[in-house]
């Protein structure tokens, strides 16, 4: 049960983590898009 218990927590954390990835890469993209179009709007 504890070793039950204890691999769902490290796949929560592995899951969080991922996903925390995801996010900073999906802002970071979206800011470059919208430096992109900003640019080429000042041009």
């Amino acid at each position: 049960m504890d070793y039950n218990k204890n691999n769902i927590a490290k796949d929560k954390a592995q899951t969080w983590k991922t996903f925390n990835k995801l996010t900073l890469y999906t802002i970071i993209f979206v800011a470059i898009i919208l430096l992109i179009i900003f640019t080429l709007f000042n041009y």
